[in-house]
């Protein structure tokens, strides 16, 4: 890595954590050892942690000063605000966002940078990424999408086909922008995504560059599906209809991308939390929304035999979690 002015830095990492004391240290570790032809830097949002989590993180910056930039808060902000600062913090061209329990491989960094200055069409350039469980063990159905340029319609089609912290995009907007689009605490990744991708395509690559891990983060809360992500999902989607609103072509491509999420909605309501209203409200609306087929007849009749129907959907879940 040169040893630049700091107005040459290229590429910003913004790392996010809370409680992730038993993961932040090979968080940062995968980040500090990323080898590049570029300066980059590594800003820390640590929000006021109850554990040792700020104790590692500070030991990582004695030990790399000119790396590593914290943001150590005095009370703890919540995860949307964190990302917000350490967004506006960001020198870099781009910025490579890194939830505190992942990591990244080698040669993500490089090849991230590589892509988005090579193709000045992206905004995103993203990778496909192994699936871990909290202890570290390697999982089954891991993170992919084929090699490729995507659009925004790309994106709500299969909203999203990558992980927050696979993601680097070009660090183009005002802090006002920032102000104007994270202004609440139910905000999540896609609505970020979805900003991006309005005005630049993604760049998706095919390499593992990263791990992420599974059953640590906010879409499962103390064991339970966090119905942030169903908001989330249902605002990207209302907003890809008003966004397409005079092309029917790909307005009947969202509403099928929208019931079937509605429809995996429903399943993740049943599977994790056992909760019979909620199945029957995002099965009703997956129906309404559009007729895809046989699975939304199926998912119907469970309304009917939930016991029987919600026992086989766990049972699946665990054969296919592995």
């Amino acid at each position: 890595m040169s040893l630049n002015k700091e107005s040459d830095i290229q590429v910003s990492v913004c790392v996010v954590t809370y409680n992730q004391e038993n993961y932040i240290a090979e968080c940062l570790e995968s980040l500090v050892t990323q080898q590049t032809s570029f300066k980059f830097e590594i800003i820390v949002g640590e929000d006021c942690s109850t554990d040792g989590t700020r104790a590692i993180v500070q030991q990582y910056v004695e030990q790399y000063p000119d790396l590593i930039v914290p943001l150590f808060y005095e009370e703890n902000v919540g995860a949307v605000e964190n990302v917000k600062r350490v967004y506006k913090a960001a020198k870099g061209k781009y910025i490579a966002h890194m939830d505190g329990d992942d990591m990244a491989l080698s040669g993500k960094l490089q090849k991230q940078f590589d892509i988005l200055e090579l193709n000045v069409d992206c905004n995103i350039c993203t990778h496909n990424a192994y699936r871990i469980s909290p202890n570290g063990l390697m999982m089954d159905n891991h993170i992919y999408f084929p090699e490729g340029k995507y659009n925004l319609l790309d994106l709500l089609r299969k909203l999203p086909f990558f992980t927050h912290s696979t993601k680097m995009f070009r660090n183009k907007y005002s802090k006002f922008f920032w102000d104007e689009l994270l202004n609440s605490p139910d905000l999540f990744d896609t609505d970020i995504h979805i900003e991006n991708a309005i005005d630049g395509d993604i760049f998706h690559l095919n390499d593992m560059l990263g791990k992420y891990r599974i059953g640590s983060g906010i879409t499962n809360k103390n064991n339970k599906y966090n119905p942030f992500f169903t908001f989330a999902q249902i605002r990207g989607y209302e907003k890809g209809l008003r966004l397409f609103s005079g092309d029917q072509k790909s307005l009947d491509v969202i509403n099928h991308a929208y019931s079937l999420s509605m429809l995996q909605q429903a399943y993740n309501y049943a599977v994790y939390n056992k909760d019979i209203f909620l199945f029957k409200k995002y099965v009703d609306k997956s129906i309404k929304l559009k007729f895809i087929g046989l699975n939304q007849v199926i998912f119907k009749l469970a309304c009917i035999f939930p016991g029987i129907f919600f026992t086989f959907f766990r049972l699946r879940n665990t054969r296919r979690s592995k």
